[in-house]
């Protein structure tokens, strides 16, 4: 049995436990740059609101389900949204509804997201990451993060 709870990613000049206070945390790491990533125990749907309100900065962040499947949403403060599963096919055995999105919007998104934070992404990298299948989800979610230009250091 794997994971399931939701990951969660922000830059912040503070701990992001501070901007999410009440959640059981199994982990927290730093990546460098200002930005941190944890390990919720169990879910907090709106956990990137919360972060792009309480830091300022853009957030994203993924609910893994037994390690199978990652639901990725982002948001900036600016409004730039994207949502996108990674294993999608496992998303489609559970019965996840289709997001509607296509993957060229994603990938749109998703640089421009990158771009709002400061960062820079490979197009490339991102398409391999959103098609790639790890065995955990939550290393494909690592691929997503490196290919966003979050690098963890």
């Amino acid at each position: 049995m794997g994971y399931t709870g939701r990951i969660v990613v922000a830059r912040s000049d503070h701990r992001l436990a501070e901007a999410l206070p009440g959640i059981g945390i199994l982990d927290q790491q730093d990546l460098g740059g200002g930005w941190q990533s944890l390990h919720l125990d169990g879910d907090l749907r709106s956990a990137t609101q919360t972060l792009v309100t309480q830091t300022g900065s853009p957030a994203l962040s993924a609910f893994i389900l037994d390690s199978d499947l990652a639901d990725v949403s982002a948001l900036t403060p600016g409004g730039v949204r994207w949502r996108a599963y990674l294993h999608e096919e496992a998303a489609e055995e559970m019965g996840a509804p289709p997001l509607g999105t296509s993957r060229d919007e994603v990938v749109g998104q998703a640089l421009a997201w990158s771009a709002e934070a400061g960062l820079t992404a490979s197009e490339t990298a991102l398409r391999a990451a959103l098609d790639a299948h790890h065995t955990l989800a939550e290393e494909t979610f690592d691929e997503l993060l490196a290919a966003l230009g979050i690098v963890a250091g």
